[in-house]
């Protein structure tokens, strides 16, 4: 698992959208300082998702999927990043140095995967993006 630039964009994209409620993709590429390009490909990969919804016209742009809270899990997801820590929590690896079962090395970084899993599902995104405003 990698915070990849892509990961940080999107951050920064809902961010954006949880202050102000609704910008244009060109409003939040200038003040996140973000490409517009990257900024669009981002937002309609979040949209595909399910994260925002967009609406079209001169009063349109881009908002938050309100319905359901947002954790950092879920934007993982959607940008299809890996959540693993290594190859050994990837479904059906099997450990070549201990086919039976895995090594300790791998039962340790399961159980560090899911301590990972359960941290990224815990905090809604609000609850972070809401110390900002305090």
């Amino acid at each position: 698992m990698l915070m990849t630039r892509e990961m940080d964009y999107a951050m920064r994209i809902l961010h954006a959208l949880f202050q102000e409620k609704q910008l244009s993709a060109a409003d939040i590429a200038q003040r996140e300082n973000m490409p517009k390009a990257v900024t669009l490909k981002i937002l309609k990969q979040l949209h595909a998702a399910g994260l925002v919804t967009s609406r079209r016209g001169p009063s349109g742009g881009y908002s938050l999927h309100s319905q359901t809270p947002l954790y950092l899990w879920d934007v993982f997801h959607a940008l299809g990043e890996s959540l693993f820590v290594n190859r050994c929590q990837q479904p059906e690896y099997h450990c070549e140095n201990y086919p039976e079962g895995g090594c300790n090395l791998c039962r340790e970084l399961t159980r560090v995967q899911s301590v990972l899993n359960e941290e990224l599902r815990r905090t809604p995104l609000s609850a972070i993006f809401q110390k900002d405003q305090e």
